[in-house]
């Protein structure tokens, strides 16, 4: 569990712990040593889907649409995710 290596680190538990960037930001008392990059980091993505069925399936479509927003764009990139996809309706 990466929370709980980044906590076992900040509580002194640990003297290091290999953890998400993202993750190792929200660290008050860490610093990032060594950073994973290039060919050598590892491919992770968050895909989403939007289901069909149940009481209220447009709501889907509309939470879908915020996450290609360009306001949750800025969130995402403002705690250190790399946005994939372009915003709706850019090209």
């Amino acid at each position: 569990d990466v929370r709980a290596a980044l906590a076992a680190v900040e509580s002194g538990s640990a003297e290091a712990a290999f953890v998400y960037a993202t993750d190792a930001m929200l660290g008050k008392r860490v610093r990032i040593a060594f950073e994973v990059r290039g060919a050598a980091a590892p491919a992770i993505s968050y895909p989403v889907a939007r289901l069909t069925a149940g009481r209220n399936p447009a709501a889907g479509a509309k939470y879908i649409d915020f996450l290609r927003s360009d306001a949750a764009r800025a969130v995402f990139e403002r705690c250190g995710f790399v946005v994939l996809l372009p915003a709706r309706g850019a090209r």
